[in-house]
């Protein structure tokens, strides 16, 4: 949602921003750097297919997609079906209507 004050400030500064936030895996990097962090036990839990999952199946997580956000589950299933594999970066390996849900099974 920052999108226009990131190119306002690239244009007055005549420089190319470098993004650090979601789905720049780079402050994942910086995390697994420090922390003794196994994608293989580790999982990205988030309510947006382009940020959340998008960052979590980029750095090799398990992906859980909470449907309180603004994602449906009609658009999931728009990019599991498309035969383009820069949409099926955005398939979350599981969902819950609510992150609620996984009290039940803690």
């Amino acid at each position: 949602g920052t999108g226009c004050l990131v190119k306002a400030v690239e244009t007055a500064a005549q420089r190319e921003a470098f993004i650090v936030g979601k789905p720049n895996r780079f402050m994942f990097d910086c995390v697994a750097s420090e922390f003794d962090v196994d994608p293989g036990r580790t999982i990205m839990v988030g309510d947006r297919l382009d940020t959340d999952i998008l960052m979590g199946n980029d750095c090799h997580l398990t992906t859980l997609l909470t449907l309180t956000g603004v994602t449906t589950l009609d658009e999931v299933r728009g990019h599991q079906d498309s035969d383009c594999p820069a949409r099926h970066r955005l398939v979350p390996d599981y969902y819950v209507d609510s992150i609620a849900d996984l009290l039940q099974v803690l």
